[in-house]
């Protein structure tokens, strides 16, 4: 999962108060779409991105203002991730210099995407109207994870950090376009791939699980 750092276009001038100074925090993600979601006791989803601001409350609520922090829980990988983070929070509030926070095993992925998404022009008329958002990222270190989890997760990165470069980034080059990729090509957000997968459901569950699989699943949070 990943975190957007988020601050207005203006930097804080003397007159803002602290807490108006301070940059927005966005914990980004439902969950995982190779894992089954995570259900509380009510029977309700427990969002990934819950989970988050649970822990930034928990360990940094003394120093961090309640209204400085948000939750985006729509996305279900990273693509969906800083699309998301984009359309439901910083086109809407005006955020335009933004700083990624996540696992060092899933930055380079993790900045094919942003840059692509945050960097895809808005057409307006026919003419192409640039973004005016200003991209920083920081990694965190691999912990918790054996290494063989990480490892696989490396090559599953480096696979897709390719696909969006070579591929993906070159066919949809628009926010339009990354729209119609997300309802017409996703399998979590495209209607006909979400009824087939309903449907496949009992026979998705009786997958066997080889060493490598296993292992995947483990760097996105099995245990």
């Amino acid at each position: 999962a990943a975190v957007a750092v988020a601050k207005l276009a203006a930097d804080a001038s003397s007159t803002d108060t602290e807490e108006n100074a301070m940059p927005n925090i966005v914990g980004l993600s439902a969950g995982t779409a190779h894992l089954p979601q995570l259900m509380g006791g009510d029977g309700l989803p427990i969002w990934e991105a819950t989970s988050s601001a649970a822990y930034i409350l928990e360990n940094y609520g003394s120093v961090i203002p309640k209204n400085k922090l948000f939750i985006e829980t729509t996305s279900y990988d990273t693509i969906s991730n800083a699309y998301f983070a984009r359309t439901s929070h910083a086109d809407v509030a005006g955020w335009r210099n933004i700083l990624v926070v996540t696992s060092e095993f899933h930055m380079d992925r993790s900045k094919a995407i942003f840059d692509w998404v945050f960097q895809a022009p808005v057409v307006v008329d026919g003419q192409p109207i640039t973004p005016p958002y200003s991209l920083s990222y920081m990694a965190t270190e691999n912990v918790g994870l054996s290494q063989e989890a990480i490892e696989s997760r490396v090559q599953h990165e480096q696979k897709g950090a390719k696909n969006i470069r070579e591929k993906i980034s070159m066919e949809y080059t628009s926010l339009r376009d990354i729209w119609r990729f997300l309802t017409q090509k996703h399998d979590f957000y495209s209607a006909s791939k979400l009824v087939d997968r309903a449907k496949r459901a009992d026979e998705v569950q009786g997958q066997s699980n080889d060493k490598g699989s296993s292992a995947l699943k483990e760097s996105y949070g099995a245990n």
